[in-house]
């Protein structure tokens, strides 16, 4: 029985240092780019409610009222979702002593309607300040773009171990190991509030600017191929 497993054993080590063997020789390395601009499909304010007083539970009333009002234009713009994030109570001090409070709610918006936002927006700069802006990708957009890039990326790859083969004289090559890299996808493009008002903005009326812009995506392909000198193991 010892002899069985000893011989099987030696069967198997030399199946495996054949098959590292053939690996051995006739490597050569490959990447494949393949990448876009793609215009950001959805963007994300904040908006905060600020007010400074002598006396926080009052402070506290009238950012409440105004916020609930704020939240009552929102559900004006069905494209628009809302979510408060954040709500504090602050002491200012002055020679070590409380002199004042400061009390602030925050609203994030997002949505994909920049038409919609940009009327939102400037409807509500009565009740609150625009503290920032981003434009990004949605989830989707970026799985549906990789998954194109990566299918150009690969054929790029194709390409060149094609071109690579040919150049060598040799009859087929075969694909030893590949991976690929969606992680292109660049950060949101930021946009802060004092950058995009523009001048006639006191009115609540007016519709803020908003610019969405891009963001690259790219995909890269790196592996690695074994020309193939043999024809009878030349497969497509």
């Amino acid at each position: 029985m010892k002899n069985v497993f000893f011989i099987v054993a030696i069967l198997f080590y030399s199946a495996t240092a054949a098959a590292e063997t053939e690996l051995n020789f006739n490597l050569i390395n490959l990447n494949a780019t393949a990448a876009t601009e793609v215009a950001n499909d959805q963007v994300t304010s904040v908006i905060q409610v600020m007010l400074n007083g002598t006396d926080p539970a009052k402070l506290g009333e009238q950012v409440n009222q105004r916020s609930n009002q704020l939240l009552d234009k929102i559900k004006d713009y069905d494209s628009v979702k809302s979510q408060t994030t954040g709500y504090q109570t602050r002491p200012m001090y002055k020679d070590s002593q409380i002199v004042s409070w400061q009390v602030s709610q925050q609203i994030r918006l997002h949505s994909h309607d920049f038409t919609q936002m940009s009327e939102l927006l400037g409807e509500v700069q009565s009740l609150g300040t625009v503290q920032s802006i981003e434009f990004s990708l949605s989830d989707a957009l970026i799985e549906s773009t990789q998954n194109e890039l990566m299918q150009q990326a690969i054929s790029k790859f194709r390409d060149k171990a094609s071109l690579i083969q040919q150049q060598f004289n040799e009859p087929g090559y075969r694909l030893v190991n590949m991976s690929v890299n969606t992680s292109g996808y660049a950060p949101v493009y930021r946009m802060e509030s004092s950058m995009m008002m523009s001048a006639d903005m006191n009115s609540k009326s007016a519709p803020a600017a908003l610019e969405a812009g891009s963001n690259k995506v790219s995909v890269d392909v790196n592996g690695q191929i074994q020309l193939i000198s043999d024809t009878t193991t030349v497969t497509d």
